[in-house]
């Protein structure tokens, strides 16, 4: 009862503590700590912080999956779970929030591309289409695991601007290997896609390609 009644004593310290002076002044593994308090009853949740936090960074452990997160002790199904949706809730959240403001340049992009892509299955291209203020309309996913062909992509490109009344166009991808550089089917892919909506009521806003830690757009060839 001792000890119960001192875990208890301290989440209360801590939520007050969060109330009054709000997260900023918290620690990783502490504010972690407080979020598993909604799965872990009566028990110290801060020596699991400190482990989870000791071998993936913040991002990290929120892109795990739950069957990854249920590998440190004390992490059972509904830490996991819990985990898992903050996670996809908070990039939902930022998404949202990115998704009615202009991208009218490449760092903007990049970066709503960037937060779109974490946690998608290697090679996903998409189409990321734009209305007339630079705003997203939507991320159509084209295809996943390997390229079809340019034509193919035109099509389906076409189809969906003239479905959303589009303004404009950006082809995007993810890098499996999570090299930097665009291959040259990249580069064919680019120019064929240009040369296709050229001839069409849409702009073509380039092909951004998207690895673990970056986003650039594709150069033309």
């Amino acid at each position: 009862m001792a000890e119960k009644n001192i875990h208890g004593e301290h989440r209360k310290r801590m939520r007050a503590k969060l109330s009054k002076y709000g997260g900023d002044v918290f620690e990783p593994h502490e504010l972690l700590e407080m979020l598993l308090y909604f799965s872990i009853s009566q028990k110290n949740t801060n020596p699991t912080a400190h482990t989870l936090l000791d071998s993936k960074s913040c991002l990290g452990l929120l892109e795990s999956s739950p069957e990854q997160l249920q590998q440190t002790d004390g992490v059972g199904p509904a830490s996991a779970q819990l985990i898992k949706m903050s996670g996809i809730f908070a990039r939902r959240a930022i998404l949202e929030e990115l998704k009615g403001d202009p991208l009218e340049n490449t760092f903007q992009r990049c970066l709503y591309l960037y937060l779109w892509y974490r946690g998608k299955p290697a090679s996903t291209v998409t189409a990321l289409l734009l209305d007339e203020n630079f705003r997203v309309i939507e991320n159509a996913i084209l295809s996943q695991g390997r390229y079809i062909r340019p034509q193919s992509y035109g099509d389906l490109i076409l189809a969906l601007a003239e479905q959303h009344q589009t303004h404009g166009v950006i082809l995007a991808h993810n890098h499996a290997n999570n090299v930097r550089e665009p291959s040259i089917e990249d580069l064919y892919l680019t120019g064929q896609i240009r040369n296709i909506l050229s001839n069409s009521p849409y702009t073509f806003y380039g092909h951004y390609i998207i690895t673990n830690t970056d986003c650039f757009q594709c150069p033309d060839v």
